[in-house]
């Protein structure tokens, strides 16, 4: 199973039987409870950024200071903190930012994505746009880095079912895969296992991250390839499949 070309850097991806192999000179990071990253497994809604940080344009000069935010999300998406850092001149913005957040910020999850957590955190960065104000486009936007651990990630305590209780690659339909873009573009690559079920249709209902090697995000860009890739040849099936993949860049 091949990749489709993406970003011109060529990659492939393998479909591997084993657990994938944690980094052996860092420790697994335990996902789950209070401690979860959900940075890039939903959209973080902030309101308009424009309403609450224009007043503050020139602190940002013209895009080269950064504003960096990390919000505290509940199960229900609930914004319940949050936390800035930036130099001295951008700390009214920050607070502006945050006070704004706490009123109307919201979390959503990717549609189907199980993530077992009762608060979270979601990391983000904001600048403003260089040079003149565009008519019509926001002055102010929101982007979030890649990777954030460098470190294996197990997600919850999911226990992987026997062979006999899950599905196989030959229960599936599926088509080639895209590398993760954002992942591609920084030169990421793991190990990523994730459990799939299906809808009584055969289309994916669900995709629960279970383990990665390098960084939960690309565990959350697999389970949006999965729902766009997978389909069951014969519906229903309520047994899960449990995809195994490696995310490796091509040598030259």
């Amino acid at each position: 199973m091949t990749l489709r070309r993406a970003s011109g850097a060529a990659a492939v991806l393998a479909f591997v039987q084993a657990m994938p192999a944690a980094a052996q000179d860092q420790a697994e990071l335990i996902f789950g409870g209070d401690a979860f990253d959900v940075t890039g497994a939903g959209v973080l809604d902030l309101g308009i950024l424009d309403d609450t940080l224009m007043p503050f344009r020139r602190a940002f000069d013209q895009g080269r200071e950064r504003l960096g935010v990390d919000v505290t999300v509940d199960a229900e998406g609930t914004v319940l903190d949050c936390r800035f850092d930036a130099i001295e001149t951008l700390a009214p913005a920050g607070k502006a930012l945050c006070a704004q957040a706490l009123r109307v910020g919201r979390f959503r999850p990717y549609p189907g994505l199980v993530l077992d957590y009762t608060r979270a955190t979601y990391r983000l960065s904001i600048r403003s746009h260089t040079g003149k104000p565009i008519k019509g486009e926001a002055t102010f936007r929101a982007s979030i880095g890649y990777p954030f651990e460098r470190r294996p990630v197990a997600f919850g305590s999911y226990a992987i079912p026997p062979e006999n209780e899950r599905l196989t690659l030959a229960d599936l339909q599926y088509r080639s895969m895209d590398y993760p873009r954002d992942a591609l573009q920084n030169a990421i690559q793991a190990q990523v296992m994730v459990a799939v079920t299906f809808d009584a249709q055969g289309r994916v209902a669900s995709c629960r991250p279970v383990r990665s090697s390098n960084t939960a995000r690309i565990a959350y860009d697999t389970c949006l390839e999965a729902r766009r890739g997978f389909s069951l040849r014969v519906a229903p099936d309520a047994r899960p499949y449990v995809w195994v993949t490696q995310w490796r860049l091509a040598e030259d």
